[in-house]
């Protein structure tokens, strides 16, 4: 489960318009468990200089207030750093661990 740290929140449109502005930005994944039949889920932390880390939440708000965006491996975890990562090539470790190389 992920420690609990200094974050901001951040949706899908905030990272568009990161993206929209030039406003450079790294992102990173983390393991927060398993689904029922196994499957690793990850959290996806978004990281900009000088800024506290922004844990990914979805655009709709619940009662209990926004809710975090979780991602299995596939197509979500894939489909998602392609559209909205930061560049970087995926290499995912033997404890699920997933860590960002840049391509070249």
């Amino acid at each position: 489960m992920p420690i609990a740290r200094n974050q901001i929140l951040i949706t899908i449109d905030g990272v568009k318009d990161l993206s929209e502005k030039g406003i450079a930005f790294r992102c990173r994944y983390e393991l927060v468990g398993f689904t029922d039949d196994g499957k690793p889920r990850y959290q996806c932390i978004y990281l900009r200089k000088g800024e506290p880390e922004a844990i990914l939440v979805s655009t709709r708000i619940t009662p209990h207030g926004p809710e975090p965006r979780y991602f299995n491996i596939w197509p979500g975890l894939f489909k998602h750093h392609f559209e909205f990562g930061d560049g970087r090539d995926l290499r995912f470790g033997p404890d699920y661990s997933i860590s960002l190389e840049e391509r070249g």
